[in-house]
């Protein structure tokens, strides 16, 4: 087994300390595992990955180079230029970690417009999962947002049972955490809260089953100060390492119905696994992402995200989640990081840059649909039918970050004015044409009509955008 550390890769973004002491530290403890089961395992550092594998072919011999289908385009660019480069064959397996394979989505949606919940359905069906005999869903209907989207409790915290974290003293990652502190970085690090190998991952999915699903569905859009896990499952870490299978993950979740789990919780889950993760693999190699920019975005991304400070609640409270773990859950990052970025007009790849930084989960895969396709609409609709815009009402409805920030949600204009309001108007005015045209985006654009005061946002706007671009909001 041959297991390449690259120098190139270490530091071609400034990731987050956590993202290499989850990824590097999964590498390290996978290696030892396989020696103690048998295998001859070369874990070596190299320059680059390409330059990893070439020493080792010229060291070793090996009659075959085997490995599992990348994970990102420049990945499979990599296997590429190895199969060209090495004199033996290279066998490209299916990739870890998925139930579908890429270029399926468009096998699987046929002439049917690329919608998720269509995809959804049919994987549900296709998979057994939620389904009764006659392939209808259990419970009735297919989605359960209405019951999943509630705002926070007037309380500090959701209370839910803590999640499975590993130890806080865990000596390879205070290895690992010194090793990497000369390597620019997005946070400050310190804190592993995902699984970095089978038995953690195994002991954090059986935590979350039995201790913090039922409370995950009503709550699963909600942000609140005090509580930065909610009832998250904390997944996706070891999902993408390959850690744990997609399908077998949707199968225990589904099968926990028989022990009590609320319908609503089980579905929301489950629609996160096999319906959103694999429709955005299969939307990463739909289309190309890197030079999608429908709505001409050039903005740099928020200094606030560098680590300059802000006044603003709920940047503040996804950033510190950011610097100290290396996370923020799905809404922080679509409806406030996302939406901050979308509003401002940050250039789409900087910001999907940035997320993959960020991240600790932050695969290229994943990053590049999510940020270009949903939250910035650069790909000009193709995977969403309307951009996720919203105002600081949406902020104030879904969390309690509100209450403590100096920016009112209500205000457009005024130094009060939360940024996120005054920028959804402006957003609204610069875009009038193209959006205008949504047929998704008619009461938006109706409300805008109406506005009198358009050119005291305008005059706003432009002060927000400066502070951010400073980062002295």
């Amino acid at each position: 087994m041959l297991m390449v550390e690259s120098d190139h890769a270490l530091a071609r973004l400034p990731y987050n300390r956590e993202r290499r002491v989850l990824v590097i530290g999964g590498m390290r403890r996978l290696a030892d595992r396989l020696r103690r089961d048998g295998w001859a395992v070369d874990l070596r550092r190299a320059p680059t990955l390409f330059a990893g594998v070439m020493a080792h072919a010229t060291e070793e011999q090996p009659d075959r180079l085997v490995v599992a289908h990348p994970t990102s385009r420049s990945g499979l660019a990599l296997v590429r230029s190895l199969a060209d480069a090495l004199p033996v064959p290279v066998e490209v397996r299916e990739p870890v970690g998925f139930i579908t394979r890429p270029g399926e989505l468009d096998e699987i949606l046929g002439k049917r417009a690329p919608r998720m919940d269509t995809f959804y359905r049919d994987m549900r069906r296709r998979l057994d999962i939620l389904v009764d005999s006659h392939g209808d869903p259990v419970g009735g209907a297919w989605s359960m947002d209405k019951e999943n989207r509630k705002p926070p409790p007037r309380t500090r915290d959701l209370g839910a049972p803590a999640p499975w974290l590993p130890p806080a003293d865990d000596p390879l990652d205070a290895s690992l955490r010194r090793e990497f502190a000369p390597l620019p970085e997005v946070g400050e690090g310190g804190e592993r809260v995902m699984a970095a190998d089978t038995d953690e991952a195994e002991a954090a999915l059986d935590r979350f089953i039995e201790a913090r699903l039922a409370g995950f569905g009503p709550h699963e859009d909600a942000m609140m100060d005090d509580d930065w896990a909610m009832a998250h499952s904390l997944l996706s870490g070891p999902l993408n390492l390959g850690l744990l299978s997609p399908e077998r993950v949707a199968r225990r979740v589904a099968d926990a119905l028989g022990d009590g789990a609320p319908i609503a919780s089980v579905e929301g889950f489950v629609r996160q696994v096999i319906g959103w993760r694999e429709y955005v693999w299969g939307w990463y190699w739909k289309r190309t992402w890197r030079d999608a920019n429908a709505l001409g975005a050039e903005a740099p991304v928020p200094a606030a995200l560098w680590g300059g400070t802000t006044r603003m609640r709920c940047v503040q409270v996804a950033m510190d989640g950011i610097h100290r773990r290396g996370y923020s859950h799905h809404i922080q990052r679509l409806m406030v990081l996302g939406t901050l970025m979308l509003l401002r007009g940050t250039e789409p790849w900087a910001a999907t840059r940035w997320f993959q930084a960020a991240h600790v989960d932050g695969s290229a895969w994943v990053m590049a649909p999510n940020v270009i396709g949903m939250a910035l609409y650069a790909d000009g609709g193709q995977m969403m039918t309307k951009p996720y815009a919203a105002s600081g009402a949406y902020i104030n409805r879904m969390s309690n970050h509100c209450r403590s920030c100096p920016y009112d949600p209500k205000s457009a204009t005024g130094p009060d004015a939360c940024p996120f309001t005054t920028l959804y108007w402006d957003f609204l005015d610069r875009h009038r044409e193209r959006l205008g045209q949504n047929p998704r985006m008619s009461l938006s654009m109706r409300n805008l009509e109406k506005r009198q005061d358009i050119p005291a946002i305008r005059a706003r706007a432009r002060e927000v955008m400066a502070a951010l671009d400073t980062g002295v909001d």
